[in-house]
């Protein structure tokens, strides 16, 4: 058997890996402190556990149509449109088996041999995957610890080349937590409208953000028509298992991300659409009390990151990430990949070596613990540095 030369060029995800890794341990009976995953530990909201048990006991469990059941497009337009202040009607709107299906999709039928991809870096792993799996080429526009990993329009239009198709932005930004302000983004707006670009905005984290707004460039002067925005149920209602994200844009990218899911994958779940439907239209208490939540475990983490020498750290501003340089820690510094291997058998702590993000002196944390959780495994970081 001979694989494809695009398999063979795609790495596997090494967030996926470490958390496996990391629940392994745990099943053996150690006591591993997750600092890994990338899911909220809150449990999902009961009115939309009911809603779900209610979709079983009704009977819906048939095929639903490919871009979901009306009620949730609907549903999704309307909260983009209350929450990022940009009008959507429920055809612009398809339903996706999570926001990485959303983000798959619209890479395939954006993307071919030959094309670019504008990738900020650090960036989540999955992406430059994505782009070569479309047959694209990643192309990583670096962003500086000093500038709060915010990238800058000035370095945009560096990479630009004739090839260029896509920008694709994640703010709040996985893994460094970094959120992108308006002005930002309205300048990245003026140059996306003078050249022949189109713009994918991952706004998975978009409520969980930390002192400052969110705002998505679909906002701005002229990007409605040039953006796809990306979102979904997993982050801020603690859905991440239930598989349900959704992209709003352009009909005509909605139409075609539609046909390809439906010789792909055909509809997300039918319960989970369901659930999710009282995700958007419930009382959204939840995420408030979620996000209070993480920002109160993000300012004990970087209390307590303060306390270890040479560890250097951006004030994540949303989602529930730290991005660390460990590059200077201890008397022998280690590469963060040999660094996260011997945190993890040694002290039994897990977390994502950067290698992965493209940034090799660096870690990212993740505040998805409770306090005390977090406290003890920051404990255990520090002790380890001590040791190096």
């Amino acid at each position: 058997m001979q694989l494809t030369a695009r398999m063979t060029a795609v790495a596997p995800s090494s967030t996926l890996q470490i958390t496996a890794q990391a629940k392994a341990l745990q099943a053996q009976g150690v006591d591993v402190i997750n600092l890994a995953g990338g899911e909220p530990d809150a449990d999902t909201p009961a009115h939309v556990k009911a809603a779900a048990i209610a979709a079983i006991q009704e009977g819906f469990t048939k095929y639903t149509p490919t871009a979901g059941i009306p009620e949730l497009r609907a549903a999704a337009a309307r909260h983009l449109t209350a929450t990022i202040g940009v009008p959507y009607a429920p055809e612009e709107v398809v339903v996706t088996t999570g926001a990485k299906q959303a983000l798959y999709n619209a890479l395939q039928v954006l993307c071919q041999s030959g094309d670019e991809v504008l990738i900020p870096s650090p960036y989540w792993v999955s992406y430059p995957e994505m782009v070569k799996l479309a047959g694209a080429t990643p192309v990583y526009v670096r962003t500086e610890p000093a500038e709060g990993f915010r990238v800058t329009p000035e370095a945009v239009e560096r990479a630009v080349t004739p090839r260029t198709r896509v920008l694709l932005l994640n703010s709040p930004a996985n893994p460094t937590g970094s959120v992108l302000p308006r002005q930002t983004l309205e300048a990245l707006a003026a140059l996306v409208a003078a050249k022949p670009l189109f713009v994918i905005s991952d706004e998975i984290y978009a409520a969980l953000v930390y002192g400052e707004p969110h705002v998505s460039i679909a906002a701005c002067v002229g990007m409605r028509e040039r953006t796809l925005v990306v979102n979904g149920v997993s982050k801020a209602y603690a859905m991440t298992g239930w598989r349900i994200g959704y992209a709003a844009g352009p009909p005509g990218l909605v139409a075609a991300m539609i046909t390809l899911q439906d010789h792909a994958t055909s509809n997300p779940a039918s319960i989970s659409q369901r659930a999710a439907l009282a995700a958007l239209t419930g009382d959204p208490s939840s995420v408030e009390a979620l996000r209070q939540e993480f920002q109160a475990r993000r300012d004990l983490l970087l209390q307590e990151l303060r306390t270890i020498p040479d560890l250097a750290v951006v004030p994540p501003r949303g989602a529930f990430y730290a991005f660390c340089d460990v590059s200077r820690c201890g008397r022998a510094p280690l590469p963060a990949a040999a660094f996260a291997e011997r945190l993890l058998s040694q002290a039994h702590v897990a977390v994502i070596p950067g290698e992965g993000f493209g940034w090799p002196t660096h870690l990212r944390l993740s505040f998805c613990v409770g306090r005390p959780t977090l406290r003890e495994g920051l404990h255990r970081l520090r002790a380890f540095v001590q040791t190096l």
